[in-house]
């Protein structure tokens, strides 16, 4: 009787916490569902900001048919460091975003780009995290007042680097 008891607790242990690791871990595949590109219109505009001695530029073109670009420059006195392509996509329910990197002579750093899936969006925030080899683990953006630009970015290899620009 004593086993009987304590096998039907273990299995009801179980199952709860199999439930729970279940649900934990749909929540985390998921994305959540958006209407339209226009949800991103915020990102529209002219930013600057330092990148330690750098300075980091991105200008983003207003939504249409489906997706809102932009282009990013890091310089370093009179040397272009990089220029970067970002391309986000509403595709069916959710938001993609790609980026490629291009040194001073645009060769592609990479083979393929970045491609990174939507994790949480608000009013003035959205997050991506990455989905294909190499590329950023997380990628966030967020409009902090009207003239404040925040970009958090965990890269492949876990760095933090935290980027706040001025609209120009």
């Amino acid at each position: 009787m004593k086993f009987l008891f304590l096998t039907m607790i273990s299995l009801s242990l179980f199952h709860v916490g199999f439930a729970n690791e279940k649900s934990s871990d749909e929540g985390k595949n998921e994305s959540p569902r958006v209407t339209s590109i226009n949800q991103l219109d915020w990102l529209t505009g002219s930013w600057e900001g330092p990148l330690g001695e750098s300075v980091l530029e991105e200008s983003w073109l207003p939504p249409r048919a489906n997706t809102i670009s932009a282009v990013v420059r890091l310089t370093k006195g009179s040397v272009t460091e990089f220029v970067e392509l970002i391309k986000i996509e509403k595709i069916d329910q959710s938001f993609e975003l790609r980026l490629n990197l291009f040194d001073a002579s645009l060769k592609p750093r990479s083979e393929k780009p970045q491609v990174l899936k939507l994790s949480k969006i608000g009013d003035k925030s959205v997050t991506f995290n990455g989905v294909t080899e190499g590329s950023h683990r997380k990628l966030s953006y967020e409009l902090v007042g009207n003239d404040k630009f925040a970009i958090r970015i965990i890269t492949a290899q876990g760095e933090k680097i935290a980027i706040d620009l001025k609209r120009r």
